[in-house]
């Protein structure tokens, strides 16, 4: 089985931190990928890094093929653990991808309503990266599919997933949510998973406490 580890930091967002060796299962194969303005250089004139690195995060099945399975870790994250690879093989089993449950909100509705709440608040962080996103519009789409029921929310740090068609229509799919509407791409993940019918496994752990990844952003 070949196995590719994939990520992006464009825009210098996060130090480069290196993930822990990893002891394999027998019979896997590990590549290890990070896009950076080096080797993805920054489209100035289309995208912002932000929305750029989405690229590599949806379509690294694409930029890097031939793989059976792609574990996505974003930039602020490394993985921690020596057998971290393998527990991610785990989780995905025989499902299609395996996510993260969000660790703070339980649907798409509380997330649209805690990022409205903060950018109404003038709230910094959201305010400098996602000024005049189309957050509302986004809602409305997704709320407008009468069969979908809101009641799930993952975390789009870090998943795994199989190389199939179902899944690369998916992630076609989440590209269109993120670029139309909203570069914040966890909103539209449950939907998405969900409207294209791949089988889910989800890990009912929060990453920011998981023994296998740890959060570095501002970390030297």
């Amino acid at each position: 089985m070949k196995v590719a580890l994939i990520s992006a930091n464009l825009g210098n967002f996060d130090p480069i931190v290196q993930h822990t060796p990893q002891v394999l299962p027998p019979g896997v194969e590990l590549t290890t990928k990070v896009w950076t303005d080096q080797n993805f250089p920054p489209r100035h004139c289309s995208l912002t890094s932000r929305l750029q690195a989405r690229i590599p995060k949806m379509f690294g099945w694409e930029m890097l093929p031939d793989y059976d399975c792609y574990i996505w870790v974003d930039a602020s994250c490394t993985l921690l653990h020596p057998e971290s690879v393998a527990w991610f093989l785990e989780q995905l089993g025989n499902a299609d991808i395996a996510v993260f449950k969000h660790p703070d909100r339980i649907s798409i509705q509380d997330e649209y309503e805690f990022l409205q709440r903060k950018l109404e608040e003038g709230n910094k962080y959201l305010v400098m990266r996602y000024e005049n996103e189309l957050l509302h519009e986004q809602y409305i789409a997704i709320k407008r599919d009468p069969s979908y029921m809101d009641d799930k929310l993952y975390a789009s740090t870090a998943f795994i997933y199989k190389n199939t068609e179902t899944i690369r229509l998916m992630l076609r799919e989440w590209w269109v949510h993120t670029s139309r509407y909203h570069s914040i791409d966890q909103l539209a993940f449950p939907y998405v998973l969900w409207k294209s019918g791949c089988f889910v496994n989800v890990i009912n752990e929060d990453y920011r406490k998981c023994l296998h990844i740890i959060y570095t952003r501002n970390k030297q």
